[in-house]
């Protein structure tokens, strides 16, 4: 019988840099935050490469299921906040 994990939650830091003068998505990541420390909202530019940094704190909502089969198991996001 399958197993059912639900309302599990992750905080993230989702980055974004984008060059203005080329106009060219350079990077974008999501890196995990550690327990006790926080994403904050932050918006860097670089005067010399005119790269813009955008950082966005976010919160991904999901859940997992196990199936009978112990290797296999699904995860399904299932929203995500802005934090």
């Amino acid at each position: 019988m399958p197993c059912t994990l639900t309302d599990l939650t992750q905080p993230v830091c989702l980055t974004i840099i984008y060059n203005l003068s080329s106009r060219i998505l350079v990077d974008s990541f999501i890196s995990c935050v550690e327990e006790g420390k926080k994403c904050k909202l932050k918006v860097k530019l670089d005067p010399i490469n005119k790269n813009l940094t955008i950082r966005i704190p976010l919160t991904l909502e999901g859940e997992v299921t196990f199936t009978d089969n112990p290797f296999q198991s699904g995860c399904v996001t299932t929203g995500v906040r802005l934090t």
